[in-house]
């Protein structure tokens, strides 16, 4: 490999802009130091592999040109330049090409960016328990959240900090329901529909929703494969007692776990627990972990219903451990000091994580009406990223 320029052996970013604070090239690529000082080292293939020039990146659709599988393994440059804002590179090869990639792409490829989170908040999220009680319940008007980007950013982070928000001064209204569901993103359709009446005097389905019983937390959909991530409920009646709305944030509970007892921790994210719904016409199954976790080890999805738990078998090493991981979760999830309780009525409304926190319900008597729908995590995910690029 012929030397670098000058300028890319060993500089300075002199832009505040940019994610780089310096470069050096090495025999086995490119050393990246980004503004946090983190060291990392990009291969001579992976920077061929990630150009964002027009031969390598559709400058319309911005999906990839390059041709992957035509890079030879021991690729290596003749030429590495940086930009004066060192918000982009230009890499030339032997055959005569030239890559481009700008710094958004190192920051993308390191879960620095927008692009690469799993919950695109700018906010830190905040786990609430009994040990750290929510002082203020996280609530926004529902004027402010139809009335711009402003305020559905607010409602979007809050959903992203806290795992639910209250929305007050909610029209009782079918229309409005499905059209503040819809600032969020496109309405997810389950055997349930896509916007639905939840209320005991139907019996759509064979479901213990549909009744004025008492529901344990628990998270819904464990049986499709594509568990919605969010769940929206809007009062449109209610004239009865009780019936007050159960939220319990599972990612404090599974943090607590992971501190507390490791192994208990593992054991969640290791063993498949299956999950099914059955009715007439009707047989659905999917499985997953309680924690599901991404490839830099985070928690991104909790799941436990063990009403649609189903039949499985485990060794006997595997049911000890998992019996003892599971009841501890459950154990966490029905202490009722973890709880938050909620009462909806007419004008109030609430949309939840369905990835992060529980849900249930105290039982009640009398007439309660919901209105409400399923939205997909990729769909919050987007709109965040939208409006925040904005920023």
């Amino acid at each position: 490999m012929s030397s670098a320029s000058a300028a890319a052996q060993s500089t300075r970013r002199q832009s505040q802009s940019s994610y780089i604070k310096n470069i050096v090239t090495t025999q086995d690529g490119l050393e990246v130091r980004f503004n946090d000082d983190e060291l990392v080292c990009f291969s001579w293939f992976w920077l061929r592999d990630h150009g964002t020039d027009e031969a390598s990146l559709d400058p319309e659709t911005l999906q990839r040109r390059v041709d992957t599988f035509s890079i030879p393994p021991d690729v290596t440059p003749v030429d590495v330049r940086i930009s004066e804002d060192f918000d982009q590179i230009e890499i030339d090869w032997p055959d005569s090409l030239s890559t481009t990639i700008t710094d958004a792409v190192f920051a993308s490829g390191t879960r620095r960016t927008l692009e690469s989170c799993e919950l695109a908040s700018s906010k830190n999220r905040i786990l609430w328990d009994k040990d750290s009680p929510l002082s203020v319940i996280p609530t926004i008007s529902y004027e402010s959240i139809m009335g711009g980007d402003d305020g559905l950013l607010d409602w979007l982070e809050q959903i992203a900090v806290y795992g639910f928000s209250v929305i007050e001064g909610t029209p009782p209204t079918q229309e409005a329901s499905k059209a503040i569901a819809q600032r969020v993103g496109r309405i997810q359709e389950t055997i349930f529909g896509r916007m639905w009446m939840l209320s005991a005097e139907l019996q759509d389905h064979g479901d213990t929703a549909y009744s004025t019983q008492y529901l344990k937390p628990h998270t819904d959909s464990s049986y499709y494969h594509d568990a919605p991530g969010l769940q929206f409920f809007n009062c449109l009646e209610f004239d009865g007692k009780g019936g007050e709305s159960i939220q319990v944030d599972g990612y404090a509970i599974a943090e607590k776990i992971r501190v507390e007892d490791p192994e208990a921790y593992e054991t969640l994210t290791e063993i498949v627990v299956p999950a099914h719904y059955l009715e007439p016409g009707v047989h659905l199954r999917a499985e997953r972990p309680v924690f599901r976790l991404n490839s830099a080890g985070e928690l991104v999805q909790m799941t436990f219903n063990n009403y649609d738990r189903a039949p499985f078998h485990l060794s006997k090493e595997d049911a000890e451990r998992f019996y003892y991981a599971y009841g501890l979760f459950n154990q966490h999830v029905m202490d009722q000091n973890n709880w938050l309780k909620i009462p909806l009525r007419p004008g109030k409304a609430l949309i939840f994580d369905n990835w992060r926190n529980l849900h249930g319900r105290m039982g009640y008597v009398g007439k309660r009406v919901f209105y409400g729908c399923y939205i997909s995590r990729a769909e919050l995910e987007s709109t965040l990223r939208v409006i925040q690029a904005k920023d």
